[in-house]
């Protein structure tokens, strides 16, 4: 990459005027306008959930073929509580799994989780609400299939993302906050605009503070400094306003505000030298990595563990 890598890939990553340009060409795998004629209606193929296992699995939802990976451990129970977690910025469901190793804390402490698919080349997510609710609704469709296949604890159903990932987690607080009981955002993206949930919802996020994708300070009318983001989740939830300052690690500290409306409690684990990645995961590169100090992915379920619909 050049030296300019980094900002190219923050546009790539959130930058909403390339998505609506994108989608406005009609890119493949987009929805398109077409005459009634050529119109040919996607068939999904039946989820059928026999007992504990892994599902590849589809969904038609708005007018397209949607795909995501179900994994259902032995020690879940119905009907199971879910954690959503959605991959980044031209990732895949395997990509986040590896990644993440959700599934592993999913064995270890019973529930389901799903990792949903995005749309376009490059694979990516509508985190921003100026693009639409295709994503949205896609989820709503995809808990639909999964309550009937499965059968979903409609009070502990969760999302948690990496990157452009973690911007559609908190995209859902603010547009499906009566489905969601809490979200996790790790190195998120998160869109600045008109936020509205019908609910105060508990929020958890993992940042580096030296982030060359997604930076820590934010990047202009595009990316909200990570500390005020989480700032204005703990006003939008009655939290008290000064957070408590704490450390988890010796590279590791937290802003914890408390006090909050329904105890919709709002974390912010920031990471000192952490880059672009998820805190436990191994992967590294010129611009990934994050520490091995803690695990989020255990500390995000720890959250969601403690945080069901009131």
């Amino acid at each position: 990459m050049s030296r300019s890598a980094p900002a190219l890939m923050r546009y790539a990553v959130v930058g909403a005027a390339l998505a609506t340009a994108l989608a406005a060409c009609g890119e493949a795998g987009e929805a398109t306008t077409t005459t009634p004629d050529a119109v040919t209606v996607p068939v999904a193929a039946p989820l059928v959930v026999e007992g504990p296992g892994r599902y590849e699995g589809e969904v038609v939802s708005g007018g397209q073929l949607r795909r995501f990976l179900l994994v259902v451990p032995q020690a879940a129970p119905r009907p199971a509580p879910l954690v959503i977690v959605f991959h980044g910025f031209m990732g895949n469901p395997t990509e986040v799994e590896e990644d993440t190793g959700m599934t592993g804390v999913a064995e270890d402490e019973g529930f389901a989780v799903v990792y949903p698919e995005g749309l376009g080349r490059p694979r990516r997510w509508r985190s921003d609400p100026r693009l639409g609710g295709l994503d949205v609704g896609f989820v709503r469709d995809l808990l639909a299939l999964l309550d009937e296949a499965l059968g979903i604890d409609p009070g502990r159903i969760y999302a948690a993302g990496m990157s452009n990932g973690g911007g559609m987690a908190a995209r859902l607080a603010c547009d499906a906050s009566g489905l969601v009981a809490a979200v996790a955002g790790v190195a998120g993206a998160y869109f600045t605009g008109d936020c509205e949930p019908t609910r105060p919802v508990p929020v958890v996020a993992f940042h580096g503070d030296a982030d060359p994708i997604v930076p820590y300070e934010g990047w202009g009318r595009l990316l909200p400094a990570v500390e005020g983001w989480a700032g204005e989740w703990a006003a939008r939830n009655g939290c008290d306003s000064e957070p408590t300052l704490g450390a988890v690690a010796t590279d590791v500290t937290t802003l914890r505000w408390a006090g909050c409306t329904e105890g919709a409690d709002v974390i912010l684990y920031t990471v000192a030298g952490g880059r672009h990645g998820w805190p436990g995961s191994e992967r590294t590169g010129e611009y990934l990595g994050s520490t091995g100090s803690v695990d989020a992915s255990h500390l995000i379920w720890e959250f969601f563990a403690a945080h069901p619909m009131p």
